[in-house]
């Protein structure tokens, strides 16, 4: 999936944006995410009121949403109709999953929220749930007690991580090794792309109940059952023994020093543990997606890449490498006590 950043904006519109105005203009986008304007227009030139019947808005509201969504090049106009523009199928039709249009907005909605009270958190250290008197969201908690939730974020995040896991199986050399362990592995998108490239390798994706069972007709799906394996657990209290390679991908990896003590002990000698991990920079400046969510969470918790280096090595594993894979994706890996594959390993 391609993000969409202000610069696919047509320049014209791009300079009449100020910090401001672009505050705004996101939130009018990200309404129209939730009420799926752009999806229910797919292939269609409809009149606002049309439209308005559609996403169940009256009135002059309807007519000056879809003139700020014109503004701003996402809807074109003619007469009376409006409809989609190029960039705007590209961006939040084709590129985008369902999931990702549902779930996305509903996040942006949160930190929306957050940002609100940006100045009573710095100022009194409290949190926004706090300030604003609302329950916080747990993300493990919430697909325990929803599992249409559950359903809709799993595939969210395959979706999201096809990229991610093309550029995994293209970077991370795995010959020597039979079997991996995907830790929070959710819908078990990144331990197809490497048993597709390893044609001896075998995996299992270790998550809650609620997202294994996600997993499971996902795999089902890709034809890969003989292949991945499926396992309810819970990373935080367990790390089960077996495997050559213990694997966490965008896990929120929580107690880092814990988890990684956990995962040397489950290791034979010369396993390897491998994270993929969007980090900061060694200087925190990038990426500022980070840095946002950072601004408004309860707890610091983002880690730099010298900062995950330096845990892994001090957990005892040797020969640790990091290399930037996407965008702001790091691949990290490292090896309990003999610098090779274990004995008696495949390729």
């Amino acid at each position: 999936m391609t993000e969409f950043t202000l610069d696919k904006l047509p320049k014209e519109i791009l300079s009449r944006i100020d910090l401001q105005s672009a505050f705004m203009i996101s939130r009018c986008v990200v309404a129209a995410e939730k009420l799926q304007v752009f999806r229910k227009l797919k292939g269609k030139k409809l009149t606002a009121t049309a439209i308005g019947r559609m996403i169940g808005v009256r009135g002059w509201r309807v007519e000056v949403f879809l003139a700020a969504l014109t503004s701003v090049g996402l809807l074109k106009k003619k007469g009376k109709l409006y409809n989609n523009t190029a960039l705007t199928n590209k961006y939040f039709v084709r590129e985008r999953s369902i999931f990702w249009t549902t779930l996305f907005s509903e996040e942006c909605r949160r930190e929306y929220q957050a940002f609100s009270v940006l100045e009573e958190m710095l100022t009194t250290g409290r949190s926004y749930t706090s300030i604003l008197g609302i329950d916080g969201r747990d993300y493990v908690d919430e697909m325990k007690k929803d599992r249409k939730w559950a359903y809709n974020f799993t595939h969210m995040l395959y979706y999201d991580h096809l990229p991610h896991a093309k550029a995994l199986a293209k970077n991370l050399d795995l010959s020597g090794y039979n079997s991996v362990l995907d830790v929070g592995g959710g819908s078990g998108v990144m331990s197809m792309a490497l048993v597709r490239r390893y044609k001896y390798l075998k995996a299992c994706v270790l998550d809650i109940e609620p997202v294994i069972a996600v997993a499971k007709k996902i795999i089902s799906k890709e034809k890969l059952t003989r292949r991945i394996d499926t396992t309810v657990g819970d990373m935080t209290k367990h790390i089960p023994a077996g495997y050559d390679v213990v694997m966490f991908c965008d896990s929120e990896l929580g107690d880092v020093k814990t988890l990684l003590k956990m995962v040397y002990e489950s290791l034979p000698e010369g396993g390897l543990v491998v994270i993929v991990e969007d980090l900061s920079s060694d200087d925190w400046t990038v990426p500022l997606y980070r840095l946002m969510w950072q601004l408004r969470s309860n707890s610091f918790w983002i880690k730099n890449r010298r900062q995950m280096v330096g845990l892994l090595k001090e957990s005892g594993f040797k020969a640790v490498k990091s290399r930037r894979i996407y965008k702001d994706t790091w691949l990290l890996t490292g090896r309990k006590g003999l610098a090779h594959a274990p004995r008696g390993s495949r390729t």
